[in-house]
């Protein structure tokens, strides 16, 4: 019994003492809330001027070491665990290009929704030859170039095929000159443009109401 009382005394106590600033440390600190955005959803910077970059840290504070950083367009940021506040600011845990640490979530934003394409990318750099046109379709506007005549049309959300994934119909229309069409976009990976030995990934066929009809080739516009 005594034995016991003398290795409480010798053995406890300076692990108590040890312990100690740890634990008041812990005791004192503000527990990470779980609140704000969940995590897993992706997120982009937002506020950081266009000469600069927002800092990854490696703990939720400003005097913390840099791990990285993300630039001012910078999007894609994944949102890890809670939130953590100091003082006045609001942490966020982040995964970004394979960093992950802390960044001050004033800089984070959602990034806007994007309509509904129907897994379309609508940024599309088309060409036709004999006759020469190209075509550009961004969003919901198109402009169409026939040799120099330019004409722009309002672009409805692409439907995909019922039984086919891979293509995909527009209808479009100039409300000034009334005119309008129909286009078909297929993934093709393999679309010829009769000229040179270039693939492009979609092929494109256009109605211009019972005007001319149009056939070529599209890529994803860098």
């Amino acid at each position: 019994m005594t034995t016991l009382k003398y290795l409480s005394k010798t053995i406890l106590l300076p692990l108590i003492l040890i312990l100690s600033p740890a634990l008041l440390r812990m005791a004192n600190a503000d527990p990470p809330s779980a609140g704000g955005s969940p995590s897993g959803e992706i997120y982009a910077v937002t506020g950081v001027a266009r000469d600069d970059a927002l800092n990854i840290r490696s703990r939720p504070e400003a005097s913390a070491a840099r791990v990285g950083v993300i630039p001012p367009d910078g999007t894609g940021i994944r949102l890890l665990g809670p939130t953590a506040k100091v003082g006045s600011s609001t942490w966020r845990e982040i995964e970004y290009q394979g960093m992950r640490g802390w960044v001050n979530a004033r800089f984070l934003a959602a990034p806007p929704a994007r309509p509904d394409t129907d897994g379309l990318e609508m940024d599309l750099q088309c060409l036709g030859t004999e006759p020469f046109w190209n075509m550009h379709i961004q969003g919901s506007r198109m402009e169409l170039d026939r040799m120099g005549n330019k004409t722009s049309f309002t672009v409805s959300a692409p439907v995909a095929s019922a039984n086919h994934a891979n293509i995909w119909s527009m209808t479009f229309a100039n409300p000034a000159t009334g005119a309008h069409g129909v286009a078909f976009v297929e993934r093709t990976g393999h679309c010829s443009d009769d000229m040179s030995d270039h693939r492009y990934e979609y092929t494109l066929r256009t109605r211009f109401g019972d005007d001319a009809v149009l056939s070529g080739c599209c890529n994803r516009k860098p």
